[in-house]
């Protein structure tokens, strides 16, 4: 760590190395290659959460380090921007999700526990209607599960990803030579 920067290093022969090697466009709008966007990300993520990100490339082959150095950071910035914008189109279509389980999970709820009161009023002191009824709360609880389940926990992990994401893409690149 230096001046507040969590440093990520990456080693590679040529600058073309960083990017897969079968999206044919240039550098800029250029996928990077999944093994060094998982690198990249591993190390991010063993980082705390404060503090800035830099990626510090060495190559060893590099016709014009000032133009890689440019055209690099320019490349990185924009692959993980467009990596913040599928991630909060990720979470939005969860929370979407949520919304329409929560709508649903509650219609039931309602439902079953109007069921439930109705076979209690018509049918007092019947074991098995009693059963039926106990049994009908449960399956409303139960479809509650699936709005629980997001609105608890699924959003945390994608919210995280996303704010690291945002943080990768406003990473110093530096390009240097060995």
């Amino acid at each position: 760590m230096e001046n507040n920067e969590h440093i990520i290093k990456l080693q590679l022969r040529t600058v073309e190395q960083l990017f897969n090697s079968f999206d044919p466009s240039p550098f800029v709008g250029r996928d990077l290659d999944p093994a060094a966007e998982e690198f990249i990300l591993g190390w991010a993520q063993e980082h705390p959460r404060h503090g800035s990100f830099k990626l510090q490339i060495t190559v060893t082959e590099v016709a014009d380090i000032e133009r890689a150095q440019s055209r690099v950071s320019d490349a990185v910035r924009s692959y993980f921007t467009a990596s913040v914008a599928r991630s909060g189109q990720e979470f939005s279509r969860l929370m979407r999700r949520g919304r329409f389980s929560l709508l649903v999970g509650v219609i039931f709820l309602i439902i079953c526990f109007g069921a439930s009161d109705a076979l209690q009023h018509y049918f007092p002191h019947s074991k098995p209607l009693d059963f039926v009824s106990e049994g009908l709360l449960i399956v409303c609880w139960v479809a509650m599960w699936q709005p629980l389940q997001i609105f608890l926990y699924e959003w945390w992990p994608l919210f995280r990803h996303k704010q690291l994401l945002q943080r990768l893409a406003a990473m110093r690149v530096e390009v240097v030579q060995r």
